[in-house]
């Protein structure tokens, strides 16, 4: 690995993961709890953020390869995310907290395929999935420190003051990027990806030629495969909707209907984010190459798991922190394998420059499951928004199944 690599890329992000952790929890709850928002507002300010990034993520996906530089867009990013995270603290109205978070939003967007495209294009392609996970395991822990941060703090300090604490995080991950980020010389290693998997395809051929010159049907077909990447942005967008539909009122569902205290939620999603911070060690070897794996049993494992969450309400406590605390374990699994998989296939096999518009089909999911996420629950009820959600994810097991089975060339 070159000059993204080592210890410096995973120091860049861990300040990063804490903020974003902190903010995760405090957004929903400090929007309802503190400016006397609804579950609409919040619902709305989600897909709002996201169908804004929908048009923007196409075109700001794309500026890394467009300008063939990655840091002066994680540096943009970082700061801009800083800031905006700071004008979250001093909102005295709904409304000034969701222009906020929107800005928030949009600014933090231009990180992801920065930050792709520079590991992407710094690491050989055996290496690559190994280099994601390493990266996504030092923002989940930065997660879980800004969930511990939460848990200690919520009781002595105001949600204001921690919201400014997240601003703080997110500006030394800046100047860490200033210091110890270099863009690689030439941008060329996706270019010669393309090349490697034709010349690994030929020497597959040669050693599978029988003697009388015929292939077996199977390796005709392994041969001509690649994936449908059409139905890959839908699935990825079915997948988005389910994620948001589900997760948008989640802390309101716990705080409300599962009876749990605000320490006690974020100690929930403290431990459900150190799960999916140790899952990432293991989200390789189910990664593999491709990626493929990985996506279909994140989509069946969501499936299954998001149905359950509405019996954490029928529990009393502590059974039913204990219990939302295993799902929602089990489901960041799922998240931990699909982030690996989704961004190794993604960077494998869309064409340069092309992306923001995958992002953009997530978005499209993002924005209607942030808005139906805020509104089902207050019209039919979090059980009914929840089996949605269920249903949302084996739909996206479907189409991911039948995209990677219809890539034929």
């Amino acid at each position: 690995m070159s000059q993204v690599g080592g210890s410096r890329l995973y120091i860049v992000i861990f300040p990063c993961g804490v903020a974003l952790g902190i903010l995760s929890i405090l957004v929903p709850i400090y929007l309802v709890k503190e400016l006397g928002g609804t579950l609409v507002d919040l619902g709305i300010m989600e897909s709002l953020g996201t169908a804004l990034l929908i048009p923007a993520s196409a075109y700001l996906g794309g500026l890394p390869d467009r300008y063939r530089k990655a840091k002066p867009f994680i540096l943009l990013s970082l700061f801009g995310m800083s800031v905006a995270s700071f004008f979250l603290s001093l909102a005295s109205s709904v409304l000034a907290f969701q222009v906020s978070y929107i800005l928030l939003q949009l600014l933090g967007y231009l990180r992801g395929p920065s930050m792709g495209i520079l590991i992407a294009e710094s690491t050989e392609r055996g290496c690559r999935s190994s280099v994601l996970a390493r990266r996504n395991l030092s923002e989940s822990l930065g997660n879980v420190a800004g969930l511990a941060i939460c848990s200690l703090t919520i009781g002595l300090l105001e949600m204001r003051g921690l919201i400014r604490i997240s601003s703080l995080f997110l500006l030394i991950s800046f100047f860490i990027s200033l210091i110890s980020i270099r863009d690689p010389p030439i941008y060329i290693e996706r270019f010669l990806d393309r090349y490697e998997r034709w010349i690994d395809r030929v020497e597959a051929f040669s050693l599978n030629l029988t003697g009388e010159g015929k292939l077996s049907r199977s390796f005709e077909m392994m041969w001509r495969r690649e994936p449908d990447m059409r139905l890959f942005g839908i699935g990825r967008a079915l997948f988005a909707f389910a994620a948001s539909n589900a997760f948008t009122s989640l802390p309101i569902f716990l705080l409300s209907k599962a009876g749990l205290q605000p320490s006690i939620i974020s100690t929930v999603f403290l431990v459900r984010n150190l799960f999916m911070s140790l899952s990432y060690l293991m989200a390789v070897g189910l990664v593999g190459d491709g990626g493929e794996k990985a996506i279909k049993i994140a989509s069946l494992v969501r499936t299954a798991m998001i149905g359950l969450l509405p019996l954490t309400a029928s529990l009393t406590y502590p059974y039913s922190a204990i219990a939302t605390a295993l799902i929602l374990s089990i489901i960041a699994f799922s998240w931990s394998i699909y982030a690996v998989g989704v961004e190794t296939l993604t960077l494998s096999f869309a064409n340069p420059g092309s992306l923001g518009i995958y992002d953009a089909l997530s978005m499209v999911g993002d924005a209607l499951g942030g808005l139906s996420g805020g509104v089902l629950p207050g019209v039919l009820g979090f059980e009914a928004a929840f089996l949605i959600s269920s249903c949302l994810f084996l739909l996206s097991l479907l189409t991911f199944s039948i995209g990677f089975k219809r890539g034929l060339r």
